[in-house]
């Protein structure tokens, strides 16, 4: 019992990380296009690494406007001995987060070459506290004082108080907790760029087989429709214009307006309506159709045709010879709730070719809805006995 309790909580952390990532990288999106909209202000490419640049001209300058102070200079007596002290260190974890994150993490750790990694940064830390040894006593050295003296009683002993065993302990503290950071700031944004080209990939796919789904039912919807118009046309010509008419602009919208990553809901409400008209032609005058639309605020933008796969399916496999034939379609939205649910009679077709759409359908529109709406949105389909149906809950909003 509890390593499914574990299981069903990694499982929802995991859900809560995924929906505010899918958050972040729409955010971001929404950043970059409107940068993008903008007008150009500077006309030359930028190096990824200038912003770096930047940061680590902050953190060596900032110190330098409290060290200007002349009540810090009253009361501290800085000179370049001690501003070595303050800045070699900085200088030097610049220098080894900067190996780290750019050439030993990606090549030692992501690489499982962990050994390779200790040793390369010990070397890193010997040569930074030789490297130390040497700026001191450039700055302390005497006359007369050589490179043999350098070598025989200066480097890494306490003359003129310059080096401690303390400074060493400290400097490897600071160097590990470097590495520390570098470790997890690579891991972490490789995860991020990962979890990024899944999400395009998984909107490419997903862009693929909306087109091959498009593909296939909108030649055999407009046949079946065109149809139906022609045999109107002997019986009722008045019901044949208007359908035609119905026609023509449902493939107008559908041409231009669906093209668009967001249309105004009763735009999209409109299409569904349309389209369930048409379809009815193919039913008898017995068959219960009712298509209820309440929303509040119409001019809400959604990603288009959302909800057709729920519509298409209601309809499709709603006539039933054997009973009463029905379909009742009820859109609701009201604040950043938008609830659709189809109620229809169930008799589903039994041909394989049909079965395999209808997946399709319904295995897209529910992929669909996990890019579009991660986190945010509640889908739940069931039959009872002759009756079929399916309720879908969207949170408009990022709350």
């Amino acid at each position: 019992m509890e390593p499914e309790m574990t299981n069903n909580s990694i499982f929802r952390l995991r859900q809560r990380l995924q929906g505010a990532q899918e958050r972040d990288f729409d955010r971001y999106e929404k950043i970059i296009r409107e940068v993008l909209e903008q007008e150009d202000k500077i006309s030359f490419p930028i190096p990824a690494y200038v912003p770096q640049i930047l940061v680590f001209l902050f953190i060596l300058i900032f110190p330098m406007l409290y060290i200007g102070d002349s009540v810090t200079r009253s009361v501290i007596s800085l000179d370049w001995r001690e501003l070595m002290n303050f800045y070699f260190p900085v200088l030097m974890c610049i220098g080894v987060f900067g190996l780290n994150l750019h050439f030993l993490v990606p090549n030692c750790i992501l690489k499982k070459h962990y050994v390779v990694y200790f040793v390369c940064n010990s070397i890193l830390v010997l040569a930074t506290c030789f490297l130390r040894e040497v700026v001191f006593f450039l700055i302390d050295r005497a006359p007369g004082q050589g490179v043999r003296f350098f070598l025989e009683s200066y480097m890494f002993s306490s003359v003129k108080g310059h080096f401690s065993y303390w400074t060493v302990f400290s400097f490897v503290v600071l160097v590990c907790l470097v590495c520390v950071i570098c470790v997890f700031y690579r891991l972490i944004s490789t995860q991020i760029l990962r979890g990024f080209v899944v999400r395009e990939q998984k909107r490419s796919r997903l862009q693929y087989e909306l087109e091959f789904l498009k593909n296939q039912l909108s030649p055999h919807f407009l046949f079946n429709t065109l149809n139906n118009i022609t045999a109107l046309i002997a019986i009722d010509s008045r019901r044949a214009e208007k359908s035609m008419m119905e026609l023509s602009k449902l493939l107008r919208v559908t041409l231009y307006q669906t093209a668009d990553d967001m249309i105004p809901l009763e735009e999209d409400v409109e299409i569904l309506r349309m389209y369930g008209n048409l379809e009815k032609l193919r039913l008898d005058d017995s068959f219960d159709y009712r298509f209820d639309v309440e929303l509040e605020n119409p001019k809400v933008m959604i990603p288009p045709l959302v909800a057709m796969p729920l519509v298409e399916n209601a309809l499709k496999h709603s006539k039933n010879p054997k009973g009463k034939s029905f379909a009742h379609i009820t859109i609701r939205q009201q604040g950043d709730e938008l609830v659709m649910q189809t109620e229809n009679s169930n008799f589903p077709k039994v041909s394989k070719s049909s079965q395999k759409a209808s997946g399709l359908g319904l295995s897209t529109f529910q992929k669909r809805l996990e890019i579009l709406y991660a986190g945010r949105y509640e889908y739940t389909a069931s039959a009872d006995g002759d009756v079929y149906r399916s309720r879908l809950k969207i949170q408009l909003a990022d709350n």
